[in-house]
C-alpha cells in the first residue's frame, strides 16, 4: 500500500482526537474523501438507473463502467425498493440513488429534501421489439423502397465498431444504428444490450435540451434574445440579469464553471454527483467576463437552461410531462427518458436515455429540419439555428449542437452536424447523405473509438443523396 495511502487510513481510524497530527495528510485526505464521495454516488445512480430502470446486469455495468475504484465500493442493489446504496472507507461515506418510476433515478442528498416524481406513462413505439438484419422504415414517412447501400463495406465498418483488438484501450461498443432515407439500413448490437434498451447519451442529452427550448419558444414560455427565469439574477443590478437564453445554448454565458472531468472536485464532477439542485449550482456561479462574448462550453448552463424552463411553464407537473408530451411522443421516443436531480429538475447536460433506434429517431427530426411524418414538431429555424456558427468556436459550436464547419472532423462532410456524449456516445446527421448514425458505448479511453474514422467510414458505405439534400420524402431541402 502506498504511503500516502496508509498515512489517509490511519488519519480516518485514529478520529478527531488526533487532528492536529493529521493536518499533515489534509491535502491528500480531502482528495481521497472527493474520490470516495464522488465514486460512491456515480457507483449508486449508475446502478439505479442501469439495472431498474434500463434492465441490463449489474456485472456487467459494475466490470464495464464502474471498474475504477469499484473494489473498494460496497453496493446494495434492492430492486422491490427502488433504490441503491453505495458505501465505502468502512461505511463512512455513503451514497443512494432511488428509483422514479418509468422516470429514471434521481440521486439522494444527504440532508437534502427529494422531490419524488408522479408515476410517467412512456409513449408505445412502433418499431419491431426484435433484432433484424432487414431493412425497415423507422420514418413512417420514408420512400416505399429502401436505398441502394454497399453492404460488405458497412458489413466490415461494423465488424471492426464491436471488435476488440486491444484490451487496454477497449472500445465496449453496444448499439449502432446507421438510417438512409428514412430506412434502418443496418444495426447491430453488443452484448446484453436490446433494441429497446435506454442508453445513456451523456452530453448528447444536450441537444435533446435544444429541442426542448424550441418547443419553449414556440409555445410562447421563452424567448431566444431574453433571459431566462433565474431567481438568483432576478435584480436588474446583478450584471448576470442580462444572459440571454441564446448566450446559454451557445455557451457564452460569462459564469465560472471547471468542466474537468479527470479530478473530483471541479463544478462538472461535483454537480453531477453531489448537488441536490443542480440548477441552482451553476446559476450561483460569478461571471467572469461579460455574456456573450467567449465560448466556453459549460454543462452547468445546460441545466440552468432545464430549470429555466421549470420555472417558465410554472406547474412541476406539466414540468415534468413536458418532454414526453411535446417530444418524445410525437417521435414515437418510448423509451427516451430525461432524468431529474433530486430537486426535480430535468439533468439537461447529461442524463438523457434512449435506445439507439430513439436516438435515431431524434436524428431525423433535425436532419427533416424539425419535421417528423409530415408534422412539423419544431420550427425549421429552431434546427437552422442549431447549426449556425458559435463565434469563438473555430466554427465547430452551433447552439447544443456541435457543427463541423470549420472541420473539427476532418473526414465528415462540413454541413454534417452531431450530438456527442462522454465515453464515444454519437448522434452523426449527414445532410449530404440525407443519413442519421447512432452510436452508444463505454469506451473508457479516447483511443479506444475515433468517431472521425467511424463516422466517414459508415458514410463511404452509403450513397450520396440526389442533390446531396433531401427529406426521408425524397423532397430536397437547403442545406442547414
Amino acid at each position: 500500500m502506498p504511503r500516502k495511502v496508509r498515512r489517509i487510513g490511519s488519519c480516518l481510524l485514529i478520529g478527531a482526537g488526533l487532528t492536529g497530527f493529521c493536518a499533515l495528510a489534509t491535502p491528500a485526505l480531502n482528495r481521497f474523501l472527493s474520490f470516495a464521495r464522488a465514486g460512491t454516488a456515480f457507483n449508486a445512480k449508475v446502478l439505479c438507473s442501469g439495472v431498474l430502470m434500463a434492465g441490463m446486469q449489474a456485472d456487467q455495468l459494475k466490470r464495464e463502467d464502474l471498474a475504477l475504484g469499484s473494489s473498494l465500493i460496497r453496493t446494495r442493489i434492492d430492486a422491490r425498493g427502488g433504490s441503491v446504496d453505495t458505501s465505502a472507507l468502512f461505511g463512512l461515506v455513503r451514497a443512494r440513488a432511488v428509483r422514479q418510476g418509468e422516470l429514471g433515478c434521481s440521486q439522494f442528498i444527504r440532508g437534502q429534501a427529494m422531490t419524488k416524481l408522479p408515476p410517467g406513462s412512456r409513449p408505445k413505439s412502433l418499431a419491431p421489439a426484435r433484432r433484424t438484419t432487414t431493412p425497415w422504415k423507422l420514418a413512417p414517412d420514408a420512400p416505399v423502397l429502401p436505398p441502394a447501400i454497399k453492404r460488405t463495406t458497412l458489413k466490415r465498418v461494423l465488424d471492426e465498431a464491436f471488435s476488440e483488438p486491444n484490451p487496454e484501450t477497449p472500445r465496449r461498443t453496444r448499439a449502432v444504428v446507421v438510417v438512409q432515407n428514412g430506412w434502418v439500413v443496418a444495426e447491430r448490437y453488443g452484448t446484453g444490450i436490446e433494441p429497446d434498451m435506454p442508453l445513456i447519451g451523456w452530453s448528447m442529452t444536450k441537444s435533446l435540451t435544444h429541442a426542448l427550448m424550441g418547443l419553449a419558444v414556440r409555445d410562447g414560455l421563452l424567448t431566444l434574445n431574453r433571459p431566462v427565469p433565474v431567481p438568483e439574477w432576478s435584480h436588474h443590478s446583478d450584471n448576470r440579469s442580462s444572459i440571454s437564453l441564446d448566450d446559454l445554448l451557445r455557451m457564452r454565458s460569462g459564469l465560472v464553471f471547471s468542466e474537468k472531468t479527470d479530478g473530483f472536485d471541479s463544478d462538472l464532477v461535483r454537480m453531477i454527483t453531489q448537488v441536490a439542485d443542480t440548477g441552482a449550482f451553476a446559476a450561483d456561479k460569478p461571471l467572469e467576463q461579460a455574456p456573450g462574448q467567449r465560448w466556453s462550453y459549460a454543462s452547468g448552463t445546460t441545466n440552468i437552461l432545464s430549470r429555466g424552463l421549470r420555472f417558465a411553464i410554472g406547474d412541476d407537473l406539466h414540468y415534468w410531462r413536458y418532454p414526453y408530451q411535446s417530444l418524445f411522443g410525437p417521435l414515437g421516443m418510448h423509451t427516451a427518458v430525461m432524468e431529474t436531480d433530486a430537486s426535480g429538475t430535468f439533468v439537461g447536460s447529461s442524463l438523457g436515455w434512449a435506445s439507439a433506434r430513439d436516438w435515431a429517431r431524434f436524428g431525423i427530426l433535425y436532419l427533416d429540419l424539425g419535421r417528423w411524418n409530415g408534422q412539423q414538431i419544431l420550427p425549421e429555424r429552431w434546427v437552422r439555428h442549431a447549426t449556425r456558427t458559435t463565434g469563438g468556436s473555430s466554427r465547430s459550436y452551433g447552439a447544443h449542437w456541435w457543427i463541423n464547419k470549420g472541420k473539427r472532423r476532418p473526414d465528415w462532410p462540413k454541413t454534417s452536424f452531431s450530438a456527442e456524449g462522454f465515453q464515444g456516445q454519437l448522434v452523426l446527421i449527414a445532410p449530404s447523405h440525407n443519413a442519421v448514425i447512432v452510436r452508444l458505448g463505454q469506451t473508457p479511453e479516447k483511443g479506444g473509438f475515433n468517431a472521425n474514422q467511424f463516422g466517414s467510414s459508415i458514410l463511404s458505405a452509403l450513397e450520396i443523396a440526389d442533390g446531396q439534400q433531401g427529406r426521408t420524402t425524397g423532397k430536397r431541402n437547403s442545406s442547414p
